[in-house]
C-alpha cells in the first residue's frame, strides 16, 4: 500500500513561459530591484559654508523598474558644467568633477567615484527619511550663476545611469 501511495506524490513539472518571455521563477530576486534610473532631487542646491566657501548639497536617488527609490551598491560621480544660455547644447565648460577624498590613505590616488559598494560606506551617504543619498561637495568660488549638474551611476552589473539638472547659484 505504501508503495502505491508513493507514486501519486510527484511534484508537478515546471512549465516554460509562453511566448518566449522572461521567466521570473528562474531569475534571482535582485534583478527586479536593481536600479534602472538615477534622479537628482530638487533638494539639491548651493549653500554657503564658513569662511566664504560654497558647497553643493547633492541629493540623488536610485529608482528600480517600478519607480521606487532604493538603496543599492554602485559608484556615483558628479560633474558641474557652466550653463550656456540659448544654445542647442546647454552644457558648457566643465568647472568641477568631484573626486572622493580618501581620508584614511592620503597618499593613495583619488578616485572620481564615490564607491557605495561597502555597506558601511553606503550607510554613510544614505538618508532613510528621504530614501536618497546625500553628498556634500566643496565648490570654492564659482564665477557663473547658472550650472548643470550631472550625476553618473555605475551599477555593479556595468550599466551607466545618467541624470542632469539645472542649478542656479544665488548670490
Amino acid at each position: 500500500m505504501l508503495l502505491l501511495a508513493g507514486f501519486g506524490c510527484e511534484l508537478p513539472a515546471q512549465r516554460e513561459p509562453q511566448g518566449g518571455g522572461y521567466d521570473s521563477n528562474k531569475a534571482p530576486a535582485c534583478v527586479f530591484y536593481a536600479p534602472e534610473k538615477i534622479d537628482i532631487l530638487p533638494l539639491t542646491e548651493f549653500k554657503d559654508a564658513a569662511g566664504g566657501e560654497t558647497r553643493l548639497e547633492a541629493y540623488v536617488s536610485l529608482l528600480d523598474s517600478a519607480g521606487s527609490q532604493i538603496k543599492f551598491p554602485g559608484k556615483i560621480r558628479f560633474e558641474l558644467y557652466e550653463h550656456v544660455q540659448r544654445s542647442a547644447e546647454p552644457k558648457g565648460r566643465r568647472v568641477a568633477i568631484w573626486p572622493e577624498i580618501n581620508t584614511t590613505e592620503p597618499n593613495e590616488p583619488r578616485s572620481h567615484w564615490f564607491d557605495l559598494g561597502d555597506p558601511a560606506r553606503n550607510d554613510l551617504f544614505w538618508r532613510d527619511f528621504i530614501r536618497a543619498y546625500q553628498f556634500t561637495l566643496p565648490c570654492g568660488p564659482q564665477p557663473a550663476a547658472s550650472y548643470i549638474l550631472e550625476a553618473t551611476c555605475l551599477t555593479n552589473d556595468g550599466r551607466r545611469l545618467i541624470a542632469e539638472t539645472s542649478l542656479r547659484k544665488i548670490k
